[in-house]
């Protein structure tokens, strides 16, 4: 059902892209902040550092669609000492739409951008908590999530600012945990025009 609901949403954003759009290739490399929404057996999760690296495809004008393909390696943290970080690295496939605050004329060197949608994600690797008596397999292969953010594009680079956060349960139903991932993100690359 997410999958098809998924699937609808880049179809429907292709079909409102003008045949005329301009491209946008965008490759990057940033870092990430990720944390668990809920504690899990009184443990309580915290912020922790990663990184991801990508390439997204920006499609259109002042209003655009962004399929990408990125690898996301994320740590949570936990208060307790004697229980390892949780170590997460998921291939994500977001499609992303927005809109360019400027005209034409003045994107080519300059623009902040709006944007928000989903993405899927594939769990790649889980390793950590030892103590919290969880397993890779506990944790879901397949989640969904949404990402709002703002970008700004000076020449051929981009900064891009940005929140995911899953619509779905982190762990599976034998977890007894309704966590779900939240990751502030920043990317910084460079788009090539074309």
């Amino acid at each position: 059902m997410k999958l098809k609901f998924f699937i609808s949403i880049v179809f429907i954003s292709f079909a409102l892209v003008p045949i005329q759009a301009q491209f946008n290739l965008k490759p990057y490399v940033g870092a990430n902040s990720t944390t668990l929404s809920r504690d899990l057996q009184d443990e309580e999760f915290k912020s922790d550092l990663g990184y991801q690296f990508g390439i997204d495809l920006m499609i259109g004008r002042r209003i655009f669609i962004q399929p990408g393909l990125n690898y996301e390696f994320a740590r949570v943290g936990v208060a307790n000492p004697e229980i390892s970080d949780l170590k997460i690295s998921r291939i994500n496939l977001p499609v992303l739409a927005g809109i360019k605050m400027f005209k034409e004329d003045i994107d080519k060197y300059f623009d902040i951008r709006i944007f928000t949608g989903p993405s899927i994600s594939f769990m790649a690797d889980f390793s950590g908590g030892s103590g919290l008596g969880i397993s890779s397999s506990e944790v879901k292969n397949f989640n969904v999530a949404w990402n709002a953010g703002l970008g700004v594009d000076l020449f051929m680079f981009f900064l891009d600012l940005g929140y995911k956060w899953d619509v779905d349960d982190f762990f599976k139903r034998d977890v007894e945990s309704s966590a779900s991932q939240n990751v502030f993100y920043a990317n910084l690359g460079l788009r090539f025009t074309f």
